[in-house]
This record gives C-alpha cells, structure tokens and sequence, in this order.
C-alpha cells in the first residue's frame, strides 16, 4: 500500500476517504513492525546489535518508551504461539488492531475460530472478545507468560534447568502480576534474569525493613535514624559467588546444587574484571581497588551504563581496556554494568567509543 501524503484544505468525502486509507497504511506498517520485531527476538538478534536484552534492544535502538517495548514483546510472543494468526498477520489478511485483540484471548485451539470472528467489523471483534472475558470470568488487565527464547549457550557452558510447578490459583496470580508490571514497563525479556532480579529485589525490601525493626527496638533520637538509599543497597552483591580457576589451564568452574560447572572463556573473562581473589596461604586481593570501585558506582549513580539498560542490581565493574591490553585500575577505565550488560560484553568484544561524551558500545571484536 503506497504512502498517502498530506494535501489540505479537501472537501469532507476527500478528507474522510484520505484518512481511512492513511489507517490502513499505518496498520499494516505495525503489523510489519511486529513480525520483524518478533524476529529479532526470536533469534536474539538484538544480541548482534549490542544489547543484552530485548528489552533494551526496543528502548535504546527503536526509542520505544518502556511500555511499547513491553506490548511489542507480548504480541510477538503469543503471535509465535498462535501459528495460524501469526500466518494471517504475515499474509496481510488480519491487521495489527485485530491481532492485538484476538492474541488476548485466544489458545492455539480456538484461534481458527476467533480468526473468522475477524472477519467482521472490528467493532463486533471486540464485543465479542470482551464477553469471552466475561464469561471466564478473567481479568481484563491479565495477560499470559509465554516461553522465552532459549538463551544463546556458550561452549562446553551448560544451562541448569530450574522448573516450578504452579497451581491453576497461582498461575492466575503470576500472569495477573506480570500483566501489571510490564505495564510499568521494563520487565527483564528473559525468564531466568526475571526470576533473579524479583529474588534479589524482595531480599533488598526484607533487609530495609529488617534495618527498621532494629532502628526502632534501639529508640534512635529524632532525626538521627538514616535509611540506606534504596539504588545504593541494591547495587551490593546481594550474595557471594564462589568461582574456582585451575592455575595450569585458566577453566574456570563453578560448584552449583547439580554439581561443579565449567564456565564459558567468556564469563571466565568477565570474572576477572571485578573479584575478590582468595589464594590458599596468601592475602586476599581484589582486581579493583575497593575505594576505586566504590568511586566508580557512585559516578554511576549506582546504574548500568549500557545504552537503554539502566538497571540497579548485579552491578559489576568493567575495564573499559582490559588489563591484558594495557588497561589500568583508574576511574577513567572503569563503568558500572550489570551482570546480563557485562556478560554480552566478553561474549560479543564490545568497545567504547573514545569520541563519545557518554558510553556508546560498538560491535568490535578485540
């Protein structure tokens, strides 16, 4: 469908006409949107585009506030679940507004049936979607958690598989909450970084109001009781990882409830960057010096500095050169990433590009 350019001043049928077909034009460009978006999330092809998520492939690549960003996600997830109306978005035969009503409601059982609904007015599709509702009694605002892609596997990295078992109840609930916070927007794409984060910020609102039990059983004088600022206690690690490496060969290996598992050269390499170093009979040393890297997090202001990430927890400091490069342990070769950020580091070789005012990555194998 070719563009439609703006032409004032016509006559109302004009205008009406013109309008109708700029529509048209913009709902077919949307539902191309989704199913290139889709694309890329399917084969983690943001990660090619230096970003760690997809999340933060939408907001940094496509500026896509954090609230498009999510819908695009949901849609493209349970368009890959619906395979016929995925096939009618990719034919031109559903539109983007149709697709976006029927994917909140339809299984890969009544799809066909909610396709030729579709043929309707749109009018009557969304009638007839808001008596399904009704009638199984669901909340208009809960959505579904489809799978997420696979993660890219590094080599001789194996995934450790981790599975719950959720009641019908529990699973309402779990669908309902994650509906509300993608509204908010900024929800971690991948499932397990998820699971950790909502792990680590729940640990994070037990420790404040453990720290206010205390401040209060001890009476402090008005004015002197102090809260830790909520960004700064979730940028300390909120549990220790205990890495072994093998001084012949340079593996690294990590104990976990499944047994001793090798690490990729990769996140071997990212170890490196920010450790505390424990050698049988000698001192324990760390690769940066603590006041070097506290200095580091407060410039930071205790956020990842990967372009449209901006996380607070799992920070890890970063050599901007490595030091096998020649990179020291100055504040100037140092930046604040999260875990997921520095792992895409050390797996893709990014860099800095030294004429930029803020950190800006680049595709560049070192």
């Amino acid at each position: 469908m070719s563009e439609i350019s703006y032409i004032p001043d016509q006559p109302a049928a004009q205008v009406h006409s013109l309008l109708r077909r700029s529509l048209a034009v913009m709902d077919n460009a949307h539902q191309c949107a989704v199913l290139w978006f889709g694309e890329v999330m399917k084969r983690d092809l943001y990660r090619d585009m230096g970003c760690s998520s997809i999340n933060q492939y939408a907001t940094r690549e496509l500026g896509f506030s954090k609230s498009k960003a999510g819908d695009f996600i949901r849609l493209a997830r349970q368009l890959d679940n619906l395979p016929a109306v995925r096939e009618a978005v990719a034919s031109g035969e559903l539109g983007y507004t149709k697709a976006r009503e029927i994917v909140s409601v339809a299984t890969p059982e009544t799809q066909d049936i909610w396709l030729k609904t579709a043929k309707g007015t749109r009018k009557e599709l969304v009638n007839e979607v808001k008596k399904a509702r009704h009638a199984a009694k669901v909340d208009p605002g809960q959505g579904v958690l489809l799978p997420s892609s696979p993660p890219v596997v590094a080599p001789r990295e194996l995934p450790v598989r981790f599975v719950v078992d959720l009641s019908p109840e529990q699973e309402a609930r779990r669908s309902a909450l994650l509906e509300r916070l993608h509204k908010l927007g900024g929800v971690p794409a991948d499932r397990a970084e998820f699971m950790l984060e909502s792990m680590a910020a729940f640990l994070e609102i037990r420790e404040m109001e453990i720290a206010d039990e205390t401040n209060s059983m001890t009476k402090p004088h008005k004015g002197t009781h102090k809260r830790t600022p909520r960004g700064v206690l979730a940028s300390r690690p909120p549990v220790q990882i205990h890495v072994h490496e093998n001084a012949a060969t340079g593996r690294m290996t990590i104990q976990t409830d499944t047994g001793e598992r090798e690490l990729s050269h990769a996140e071997s390499e990212r170890m490196r960057c920010d450790a505390a170093i424990c050698k049988y009979g000698g001192r324990n040393t760390t690769t940066i010096p603590p006041r070097v890297r506290r200095e580091v997090l407060a410039r930071d202001q205790h956020r990842c500095q990967a372009p449209g990430c901006g996380r607070t927890r799992f920070l890890e400091v970063h050599h901007i050169v490595s030091r096998q490069h020649g990179g020291s342990n100055t504040a100037e070769n140092l930046m604040t990433l999260c875990a997921s950020c520095h792992r895409l580091w050390h797996e893709r070789g990014l860099k800095v590009r030294e004429s930029a005012p803020k950190y800006r990555w680049l595709n560049h194998r070192a």
